[in-house]
């Protein structure tokens, strides 16, 4: 199964990786995923080891409906489990404007159909206004299967323009890249430590001064506060 995911470009993290770059708690994640005696899983795992790219998506969308929209953890796995068990979506948070949310309400649009409502009071009405907030931020769709392709897991702008964090799950299986210089946050953030100096590191890695530093301040903002 794990070789299958490699192949397929699906990205693979552990939970304690998915929880550091979702700057989340990872004991929270877990039980989205796997569940335990405080709460039941939120999302189906197909893999004990692992999460995918589509997960980690998934628990992005998930986080952002708890913390920015206040949705009960029940109506969000209702949804799931609806999305998957009554119209055959399977990772429905990562899929192009196929979920929304209206009126703390979560709703399905499958392709060619009404909208459909799957989670609370009410669930399985359909809407006709397609016009419903749609809760992912800095998530790109692949144009033919309309799943998430990559995530924008930071940006800054400096004195040489803007720099931004990627993840991708078809390079490095998903690991975070600097975008368009090949290297990992992580690699150019040790630089700087035994460089001794931004500069330095920069100079013997061939990078520009502030490509050095969005990697230092992405791995600030990973220490940050998890929600």
């Amino acid at each position: 199964m794990i070789e299958e995911m490699v192949g397929g470009g699906t990205g693979l993290y552990t939970l304690g990786e998915a929880a550091k770059y979702a700057r989340m708690h990872q004991v929270t994640l877990t039980r989205w995923f796997k569940g335990d005696g405080y709460c039941e899983r939120v999302i189906p795992l197909e893999n004990a080891k692992v999460i995918t790219f589509l997960d980690f998506v998934q628990a992005l969308a998930i986080r952002n409906l708890r913390v920015l929209y206040k949705i009960p953890l029940q109506d969000i796995r209702d949804a799931v489990d609806r999305a998957v068990k009554d119209h055959g979506i399977t990772h429905p948070f990562a899929y192009k404007h196929i979920t929304f949310l209206f009126e703390k309400k979560i709703w399905i649009q499958p392709e060619g159909k009404d909208l459909i409502q799957i989670s609370g009071k009410g669930h399985g009405q359909t809407g006709l206004t397609p016009i419903i907030e749609n809760f992912y931020k800095d998530i790109s769709f692949d144009a033919e299967t309309g799943f998430a392709s990559s995530y924008k897991a930071y940006e800054r702008t400096y004195a040489s323009g803007s720099h931004k964090i990627v993840m991708n799950p078809k390079v490095r299986f998903g690991e975070p890249i600097l975008d368009n210089s090949g290297y990992t946050p992580e690699a150019l953030f040790e630089a700087a430590k035994i460089e001794g100096s931004v500069e330095e590191a920069a100079r013997n890695y061939d990078v520009g001064a502030d490509q050095i530093r969005i990697c230092i301040d992405y791995f600030d903002y990973l220490s940050g506060s998890a929600n």
